[in-house]
C-alpha cells in the first residue's frame, strides 16, 4: 500500500515506522522547513522494561505541499495532528486532496471524526481509532534517555473501527509491523469514555503545575475529578459509552494508589513526559474542555465544575 501519515512528531514517526516495517510505502506530509530533517532520517527506541531497543530509518519519504498529495494515489492516509490543528485551513486542505483513500482519524476530541468524515469524499473512508500507546521526542527536558523518539507499546489493543474492508486493511497492516491492533463495532465509546476521565485530569495536573506528587492531595485534582463526572456524563449522552466501570476511579483516595504504581510501572519518567507533552497540546486540552462545556449544554447537563476548571487553567 501507499501510505501518507499527516504529521511526522512522536506520534506519526510510530505509526509511520510500524507501517513501513509491515512494507508499505510511507510518506510523511510536513511542512517545508522539516523536510530536510525527516529526510535524513528517524532513530527510534522502543521502550521495555529492562531495555530500549534502537530503530533507525534511513531516508523516509516526504511531501511538503498539498499539491503533491494531489497528484498521487493513496491507499491510506494517517491524520496525526491534534485536534485544533486539525480545525486549520492545511489539514482541510490536506483533506480535500487525498482523494478515495481510507483516512485514519486518531483524534480524541468528541467531535473529531465527525469533522473528518464530513471533509472527505464519502464518510464510509473514515476508520476512526484511539491511540494508547506513548512517544516523545527524547530525552525529555531535565532527563536521560536515548536521542530520538521514545515510544512504548501497552499489552493492549489499539482499538479501531470503520467499514469493514478499510477496517481490516487498517488493524492488519499495523500488526504486521509488530503493532498489536483489533477492530471493534465502535471504537466512539471506548476513546470517549477513556478521554472524558483523562483529559479534566490533565488539567488539573496543569492547575497543580505539573506535579504527580502532590496532585492526590490538592484541590485541583477535586476540581477535576468533579470535573470529569460532568464530562463522563456528556460522553454517555453523545456515544452511548457505559461509564460506570469509570465511576470508582472518581474518588481522590485512589489516585493515591494508582499514580505512584503508574510511575513504577512505565519505564519512562512519568511525571517530565506528562509536562512535556500536554503543554505542546495545551490548545487541544482546552479545545476538548469547551466542547464538553458546550455539548453538555446543549443535552441539558451541569457543567458548572467544568466551566470552574476551565476558568483555573492559566492562558497560554
Amino acid at each position: 500500500m501507499k501510505v501518507l501519515v499527516v504529521g511526522a512528531g512522536a506520534v506519526g514517526a510510530v505509526y509511520g515506522w510500524h507501517l513501513h516495517r509491515a512494507g508499505h510505502e510511507v510518506h510523511f506530509f510536513v511542512k517545508a522547513k522539516y523536510a530536510e530533517e525527516v529526510s535524513a532520517g528517524l532513530t527510534l527506541h522502543q521502550l521495555g522494561r529492562r531495555a530500549a531497543q534502537r530503530q533507525d530509518w534511513n531516508g523516509p519519504r516526504v511531501v511538503t505541499d498539498t499539491a503533491a498529495v494531489a497528484s498521487q494515489r493513496w491507499d491510506q492516509v494517517w491524520i496525526t495532528l491534534s485536534s485544533d490543528a486539525l480545525r486549520g485551513e492545511l489539514a482541510a486542505q490536506l483533506l480535500a486532496a487525498v482523494g478515495t483513500a481510507t483516512v485514519v482519524c486518531l483524534q480524541p476530541d468528541l467531535e473529531d471524526a465527525d469533522y473528518v468524515r464530513g471533509r472527505v469524499g464519502t464518510p464510509e473512508q473514515v476508520v476512526h481509532g484511539l491511540i494508547n500507546l506513548i512517544s516523545y521526542q527524547s530525552p525529555l527536558p531535565g532527563a536521560q534517555g536515548p536521542d530520538g523518539i521514545a515510544y512504548y507499546l501497552p499489552s493492549s489493543p489499539s482499538p479501531f473501527s470503520g467499514s469493514p474492508r478499510r477496517v481490516r486493511d487498517v488493524v492488519e497492516a499495523l500488526k504486521a509491523g509488530g503493532m498489536s491492533a483489533s477492530v471493534v463495532p465502535d471504537v466512539a465509546p471506548v476513546a470517549a469514555t477513556a478521554t472524558a476521565l483523562m483529559q479534566p485530569l490533565i488539567a488539573a495536573l496543569e492547575i497543580n503545575r505539573w506535579s504527580l506528587g502532590t496532585l492526590p492531595a490538592s484541590q485541583a485534582l477535586r476540581m477535576g475529578l468533579d470535573a470529569a463526572r460532568e464530562t463522563l456524563a456528556v460522553a454517555q449522552q453523545t456515544t452511548g459509552a457505559k461509564t460506570g466501570r469509570f465511576r470508582p476511579l472518581l474518588w481522590p483516595w485512589i489516585w493515591r494508589l494508582l499514580l505512584p504504581l503508574s510511575a513504577r510501572m512505565l519505564p519512562l519518567p512519568l511525571e517530565r513526559y506528562l509536562h512535556y507533552h500536554f503543554s505542546k497540546v495545551g490548545v487541544q486540552t482546552r479545545l476538548m474542555l469547551e466542547t464538553y462545556i458546550r455539548l453538555g449544554r446543549q443535552q441539558g447537563q451541569d457543567t458548572q465544575a467544568l466551566q470552574r476548571l476551565r476558568k483555573a487553567l492559566p492562558a497560554l
